[in-house]
């Protein structure tokens, strides 16, 4: 456990001197967010035109959908870049003959992954409260769920490009793709509620699509369903499979 504890300083210092992965973890979701809020014409204004939607706000579904560019930004890139970056140097296959294991470095990354994002998360919903009143969750308890089952699934799929990628470059290319294909899916340029039917029922299949579909009716009606749970289950298990299956620690 000592060991662990050690190691999980040295990858969070190292994680604070990559000014790339500051950037992509902490800063990234908040900016995106802050973008659509000030830059875009008519995300303040209420949707209006009748309906159940009408006393929105556009920028109001983009709240939970910073807490996907958040999980992405950590599970997508940071993640696979750092594993790629040690595979790279040979850090991995050295660690894996020394009483340390090479494991132990992928759990400390684990660790890491979840503190960053937790403070992307505090950053990205304080500044929405702050700067154009973003209203908490009515449903906390479901919306802490529904983020954490997003997380796990979306590691489990970073997993994968962590696991075959040969070098950091290799990594933050392979997982750059991914990363725009999610935030297509979570709702960065049309959040979920305002997507057309058809993109909508696509993107529910998808993990950061079910995730942001769950959080935005855990935030602003307090309801939840199993199906978004049993999609991010369904990437999750095959993907983490996968991952232990073909990686290669050197």
């Amino acid at each position: 456990m000592r060991v662990l504890s050690a190691l999980t300083r040295v990858e969070a210092l190292m994680f604070l001197r990559n000014p790339m992965s500051v950037f992509m973890a902490l800063l990234l979701p908040s900016l995106l967010l802050m973008l659509q809020a000030f830059v875009i014409p008519g995300t303040l204004e209420p949707i209006g035109g009748g309906g159940a939607l009408e006393e929105f706000r556009p920028i109001d579904f983009f709240v939970p959908v910073s807490a996907a560019v958040a999980i992405a930004s950590v599970a997508i890139t940071n993640y696979p870049a750092a594993v790629g970056a040690y595979r790279e140097a040979g850090v991995l296959r050295r660690l894996g003959v020394t009483p340390v294991g090479a494991h132990r470095v992928l759990l400390a990354q684990w660790a890491v992954s979840g503190v960053t994002l937790g403070a992307a998360l505090v950053i990205a919903f304080a500044l929405a409260g702050l700067t154009f009143g973003a209203v908490p969750p009515v449903n906390p308890v479901l919306a802490v769920l529904v983020i954490v089952s997003g997380a796990i699934a979306m590691m489990a799929v970073g997993s994968v490009i962590a696991a075959v990628a040969g070098s950091a470059q290799i990594a933050y290319g392979l997982g750059f793709l991914v990363f725009i294909a999610c935030l297509f899916t979570a709702g960065m340029w049309t959040p979920g509620p305002l997507m057309p039917e058809a993109t909508e029922a696509i993107a529910a299949f998808t993990p950061m699509g079910a995730m942001t579909l769950a959080l935005t009716d855990a935030w602003y009606t307090g309801a939840g369903s199993l199906a978004p749970f049993a999609v991010m289950v369904l990437w999750a298990l095959p993907t983490g499979a996968i991952a232990v299956r073909v990686f290669r620690w050197s």
